[in-house]
This record gives C-alpha cells, structure tokens and sequence, in this order.
C-alpha cells in the first residue's frame, strides 16, 4: 500500500490543475448522485461501520464512464440499485476475505458495473 501511495503521490505532482479541479466536481457530482440516498446508505448493516468495499465499488463503477469522457455524473444512485449490490451474493463473498486482493477488487467492481451502473 505505502508503494502504490508512494508511486500515486509521485504521478499526481505533475497533474495540471484543471485536472485537480475536474476531479474535485467529479467527486460533488458523486455527492449529488448520492443525495437522494439515506444517511446510512453506505454503513455496513450488521457492525454499523463505513463500508468501504461497498462505497469504493459504486464510486468506480459510477464514476468511470464520466472520467473516460472528461464530464461530470448526470443522474441518481437509487436506493434500490445500491441495496440490490449490497446483498449480492458475488459481490458479500469478494467484500468479506481477501479484500485487497485484485481478483476480489475486480470482482467487486464488475459486480457494481453491472449493477449499478455507470452515470
């Protein structure tokens, strides 16, 4: 983790600033996705913790198609959606061991992907 922190910082010293503040109304399109969905959408049920492999997942999946096209999110994240993911049986197996591993990131991406889908 340090290494790939380490490696991110060092790509991102020579990143434009049009392209820090692209990626700041990204994340607030992200929020504004969000908005229609409980306080508690991403608070794991069971230990009531953050649930990052939950929160990371949509935000990739959801994010992706805007970043490739240099556009902010159009559209809501829906409940329904975010709750359908959250029970999958795929996507709980890759959330529960080996989190870090890129079989079950990847796992768990694909399954947002397909899920809740880009906006």
């Amino acid at each position: 983790m340090v290494k790939f922190l380490n490696q991110f910082s060092k790509k991102c010293k020579n990143q434009a600033e049009d392209q820090n503040i692209y990626l700041g109304d990204l994340f607030v399109s992200f929020l504004e996705a969000c908005s229609d969905l409980s306080d508690d959408a991403f608070i794991n049920k069971k230990n009531k913790r953050f649930n990052i492999a939950l929160y990371e997942a949509v935000f990739a999946a959801v994010c992706e198609t805007a970043f490739a096209e240099i556009r902010l999110l159009v559209g809501k994240i829906t409940a329904e959606r975010l709750r359908e993911l959250e029970s999958d049986e795929e996507f709980v197996k890759a959330a529960l061991e080996g989190t870090t591993r890129t079989t079950n990131v990847q796992l768990r991406l694909n399954r947002a992907r397909a899920i809740v889908a880009a906006l």
